[in-house]
């Protein structure tokens, strides 16, 4: 299938709003006209062919540049040929240049660097400036196109960051900590760290992994937010929110991540589109612009990842981090939750517990940067600030350490011969 048609069909087939269509790449049209740049360039005498050879022996030169304004001006440059020069010695001259003076292009053209790149026999040569009409209106209506992307973009950028705001203030009031365990069972909040838990583990627009890290592509985007969902419904989560409300922001929540996701998809397609287009430009007309298009336009936001990292950064930062995740809490050494978190004078965080055992066993430099801090630890270096907010955030992790810690010591104290009782009440030791 063609690629005009493909997209076509494309466009379609993806419930895209009807604004969106029609800010897409118009491919086809864009092909029409470059069907009459090649009929322009073969009727000036200029058919691939010849313009590949001139090219390759830099004899002519295609620049896509910018004025003032920032609009593109194509422009085909090419020397005269000369008797004697063996680049052309076999070649007829092309029909352009039949009625062209060999005085140097007048006005912009005249500042045109000299294509030869020091070759000292042709540092005096003069260039003639081929006028061509076909490409300035092919590459006029693609970066016409492109900047109208770019606009819908930004329209749909604001628009993204509005609702991620409105969805943060949902979240932060069904999620928010309740003290005591009346006002808890009120509260979402373990249910909403869960569905992020997943969220962060599906890594659905970017992945930190080593080896494909990074911005996904559409399909393994929607793949990823595929899984997420499948384990977030296999968890019964949904079913399990305590505020009503909740359900009502989760609906937002995979909407909002649908949108992005949709529009990551239509800016591949037009990517792709414009890719396809340049790439046949090239083989057409041999003219070479795949290389120097890309920095000729001004476009802030179509050829790029501006969007989606710039949405996902606002999404992680007003509401995934509403919920705050043990492992951000957790001790460098035992894994879970720092409590109580005793702070080093290098400034690095572990449970009371795992330093105690450090002092007991005599280190005397931090885990994680080794400086001589163990020893110097007291009850003075325990963040009360953060003790009261994992407290607040984490109610039933702080109460399970308490009790750990508690066991721990009695283990520290009774040695072997101490039983948890809760593990076999009904066994007894006679001290």
């Amino acid at each position: 299938m063609k690629f005009g048609h493909a997209f076509q069909e494309a466009l379609a087939a993806d419930s895209y709003p009807q604004r969106w269509v029609e800010k897409a790449i118009p491919y086809r049209q864009l092909k029409k006209l470059l069907g009459k740049v090649r009929e322009e360039l073969i009727k000036t005498g200029y058919d691939p062919e010849t313009l590949h050879r001139l090219l390759a022996d830099h004899n002519a030169e295609y620049r896509l540049e910018t004025d003032a304004s920032h609009m593109l001006r194509p422009r085909l440059v090419v020397r005269p040929s000369l008797s004697g020069s063996s680049s052309l010695e076999h070649t007829t001259e092309p029909r352009a240049l039949a009625n062209v003076t060999s005085s140097p292009p007048e006005g912009d053209d005249a500042s045109l660097p000299d294509p030869s790149h020091g070759n000292e026999d042709r540092s005096d040569d003069e260039w003639v400036k081929i006028p061509l009409n076909s490409d300035a209106r092919f590459f006029g209506l693609l970066q016409t196109d492109v900047t109208e992307l770019d606009t819908l973009q930004e329209e749909e950028r604001q628009s993204m960051k509005d609702r991620i705001h409105a969805l943060g203030t949902e979240i932060a009031e069904v999620a928010k900590p309740r003290k005591g365990l009346i006002k808890l069972s009120k509260s979402d909040l373990y249910r909403w760290r869960e569905i992020f838990e997943l969220y962060l583990a599906a890594q659905v627009f970017f992945s930190t992994t080593e080896a494909a890290g990074g911005l996904r592509n559409s399909e393994k985007a929607q793949k990823q937010l595929v899984w997420f969902q499948d384990e977030v419904n296999e968890r019964q989560l949904p079913q399990k929110f305590k505020v009503e409300s909740s359900a009502a922001a989760y609906a937002h929540f995979l909407a909002l991540n649908a949108t992005l996701l949709q529009n990551l998809r239509f800016q591949e397609l037009n990517q792709t589109a414009v890719n396809k287009i340049i790439k046949k430009f090239d083989k057409r007309t041999q003219l070479g612009v795949k290389t120097t298009f890309p920095k000729a336009m001004y476009s802030a936001h179509f050829i790029s990842e501006v969007i989606s990292k710039d949405i996902c950064a606002q999404l992680a930062r007003e509401v995934v981090s509403l919920v705050p995740q043990v492992m951000d809490y957790s001790c460098t050494i035992c894994f879970s939750i720092c409590w109580l978190p005793v702070r080093l004078d290098c400034d690095h965080l572990f449970c009371i517990r795992c330093m105690i055992k450090m002092q007991n066993q005599n280190k005397r430099y931090c885990p994680l940067c080794r400086a001589d801090v163990v020893q110097k630890a007291n009850e003075t270096h325990i963040d009360e600030k953060l003790v009261r907010y994992l407290e607040r955030w984490f109610p039933k992790e702080t109460r399970e350490k308490q009790v750990y810690n508690e066991m721990e010591r009695r283990r520290e104290l009774f040695g072997d011969v101490y039983i948890n009782p809760n593990e076999n009440p009904a066994q007894c030791v006679v001290m």
